[in-house]
């Protein structure tokens, strides 16, 4: 097993508690020069003292962990092109509460404004992807409406009981509407079981649940911003009272997390079963920490979740050799891919065509790639790692996105790396389209 050395996130520990080395020491049971040592990375992270760490300082183990500050890394990598990254690990690791105020400082230009889904999609990411309250009221509403063919009934009469909803099935028009006035939900035709579920958890989390939504969202700007984490919070209830979560997790871990034999047994689509995927964090009772991305054939991503330590790039596109951009070419199949980001961290990425309901002649369908991956050290726990060359080694090289990616020879490169100048010879050609080493 690899020594793992943790100084960085020691000694900022050891600062956010107010504490010198002594006291530190004191604490853990540990003499002052071993601490030292351990917070100068002279010493590796011993199991014994990780224990001594999250018991005295009540935090996980998890804050320890290098993955914790990938995000952050790359970012900053955005901002100083030119550090190593040793630099921008130790800077990430020793002033975690400094690093998020540089970025909002850096981002704050004008001309990198965050919009509303940003900052939603940013809300979502520090949950990694799991609202812990949402996800077990849900479970528990999901255990008293039954399964199969009784939820739908009784979830109907809830709204009723509960909150005075009238449902009406069968409708024409949208998918979903309410009136507030005459307190009726239209339903529309021709949805399956599990997406009709889905529409009234929505709505019953949306009037039911306003206190515990506010709530959770009260830090983000009033607004535009407020409404739409609540939407995403409701879309994340219904979700989990359609598959809820003990049943779907173990059924996931049953099924080697088969999306397919999953989206069978709870009659839900690929794409709605892979997002639920992305979502098991509960502590104490966790999945396989996924990452999850809708993007459509222009490159444009609706959706990006995250559980795991991959960074999406916030500008700039996403990289062309990702498997998420092939998988348009092999319809009806799942593809597979062993990637590789800069920083050395590995991934095995699934992704799947899939395409909405057909309209009348001459209207576009919706068509999509969803894609979904975990770090490579959780291949063996999917199916889809089955007979598929899982060394590192041999792993595709991709990157965050053109404008964040530091490889320097990369075939496909679209635009320079953001902060670093091109250089340019008018007395050579070179093979890549831009170098910046």
């Amino acid at each position: 097993m690899a020594k793992h050395y943790a100084g960085a996130r020691i000694h900022s520990l050891r600062k956010t508690h107010g504490l010198t080395q002594v006291e530190m020491a004191q604490r853990l049971g540990l003499s002052t020069s071993y601490l030292n040592q351990l917070e100068n990375n002279q010493r590796p992270l011993t199991v014994t003292v990780l224990m001594q760490l999250t018991q005295r300082f009540n935090v996980e183990a998890a804050y320890f962990s290098p993955a914790r500050d990938l995000r952050a890394i790359s970012e900053l990598r955005t901002l100083f092109p030119d550090a190593g990254e040793e630099t921008l690990t130790d800077l990430a690791a020793r002033y975690p509460e400094l690093v998020p105020q540089l970025l909002r400082t850096a981002q704050a230009a004008p001309a990198a404004l965050r919009q509303p889904f940003d900052e939603v999609r940013d809300f979502f990411y520090e949950a990694h992807n799991y609202i812990h309250e949402l996800d077990v009221l849900a479970e528990e509403l999901a255990g008293e409406i039954g399964d199969g063919v009784l939820r739908r009934g009784n979830l109907a009469a809830r709204l009723e009981e509960e909150l005075q909803v009238t449902v009406r099935f069968g409708r024409s028009g949208d998918r979903r509407r309410f009136d507030p006035d005459s307190r009726r939900l239209y339903l529309r035709a021709g949805l399956t079981e599990a997406q009709l579920v889905f529409e009234m958890a929505l709505q019953y989390c949306l009037i039911g649940l306003t206190d515990l939504t506010a709530n959770l969202v009260s830090e983000l700007a009033p607004g535009e911003t407020q409404h739409i984490a609540t939407l995403g919070l409701a879309q994340y209830f219904a979700a989990a009272v359609t598959m809820p979560y003990t049943a779907f997790l173990d059924t996931a871990e049953q099924t080697r997390y088969d999306i397919d034999v999953i989206s069978g047994i709870f009659g839900t689509g690929f794409e709605t079963t892979a997002q639920r995927l992305s979502t098991l964090q509960r502590p104490g009772n966790k999945g396989v920490p996924f990452s999850f991305i809708r993007t459509d054939r222009a490159g444009n991503i609706s959706k990006r979740q995250s559980a795991s330590s991959f960074h999406f790039a916030r500008s700039g596109g996403s990289c062309p050799l990702w498997i998420v951009h092939r998988a348009f070419e092999t319809p009806n199949r799942i593809t597979r891919q062993v990637a590789a980001m800069p920083d050395g961290h590995a991934h095995l990425w699934i992704a799947r065509f899939v395409q909405g309901q057909a309209k009348s002649w001459g209207t576009p369908r919706k068509e999509f790639v969803v894609g979904l991956g975990c770090d490579i050290s959780q291949a063996d726990r999917l199916v889809y790692a089955d007979a598929l060359n899982v060394d590192i080694a041999s792993a595709t090289p991709i990157g965050p996105g053109c404008k964040s990616c530091p490889r320097p020879a990369c075939p496909q490169r679209a635009l320079p790396q953001a902060g670093r100048p091109v250089h340019l010879d008018l007395n050579r050609s070179w093979d890549t389209s831009y170098d910046t080493r």
